[in-house]
């Protein structure tokens, strides 16, 4: 059994106040819990340090665990939780993701069956988008667990145009979803020193390739839009209409 924990914090520093935010008569919040509620056979679960969220969720089928308002990261919500949990597969979905393919959050639940952790990609289209470093690039192996997370452009085309490396497929933007299981995930919350790449390119998912914990990268349907900025909530606003 699987469940999905959604970490929501009420402060944010981009987009105030972002879960709460109204999306057509519904925060933002709900959204992507009802979304991922329609996944079947997959429990769902808020961790969030807000009685405000909280609020806006009591009346949907999902358990609420209020949670320290001082813990650094969505991550650390859900294992400061994750000892009251029974699954074995933890799935992380962020609380700004509403449009999130539900079958794309089923292919991060499969991929536990034979990894520790598991997470998405797509491939990056526009060269802006590879030389951004708000967007988060990573490089896997023949099979596809991740070699490198990087802000920077990776792979670096010495000799070839970012064109010829899109047609290789070589160039890829993470997902911020997480499938973990629950010994890798209590491993890095509690285990695992912060990782000086980590703390340099300031991605937590390092950690877990610095202790030797493989991740296996599945490529996602479609770009997913999260709401950090007043134009990503324009955009999801006016996709959910």
């Amino acid at each position: 059994m699987a469940i999905i924990v959604i970490p929501a914090r009420e402060g944010s520093t981009r987009l105030k106040n972002k879960m709460l935010l109204d999306i057509n008569g519904k925060p933002l919040i709900r959204w992507t819990v009802e979304n991922c509620l329609k996944l079947k056979n997959v429990k769902v679960a808020v961790a969030t340090d807000s009685h405000k969220i909280k609020k806006v969720l009591e009346d949907l089928p999902i358990q609420i665990y209020i949670t320290p308002s001082d813990l650094k990261s969505g991550t650390d919500r859900i294992a400061y939780i994750s000892k009251n949990l029974n699954e074995e597969k933890i799935i992380n979905v962020q609380g700004d993701e509403p449009l999130l393919d539900i079958n794309d959050i089923k292919k991060v639940i499969d991929a536990l069956d034979y990894s520790d952790v598991s997470s998405l990609y797509y491939p990056i289209e526009k060269e802006e988008d590879y030389l951004n470093p708000n967007a988060v690039k990573v490089v896997m192996d023949k099979e596809s667990y991740a070699l490198y997370f990087s802000r920077s452009p990776i792979p670096f085309g010495r000799d070839i145009s970012f064109t010829e490396l899109k047609e290789k497929k070589l160039v890829n933007k993470h997902i911020g979803i997480y499938g973990y299981r629950k010994k890798a995930l209590l491993d890095f919350a509690y285990n695992f020193k912060h990782s000086p790449l980590e703390e340099v390119e300031k991605l937590e998912q390092l950690r877990f390739l610095h202790y030797g914990i493989k991740i296996k990268m599945e490529k996602a349907s479609k770009e997913c839009v999260g709401v950090d900025t007043e134009e990503d909530y324009k955009k999801v606003k006016n996709y959910l209409k």
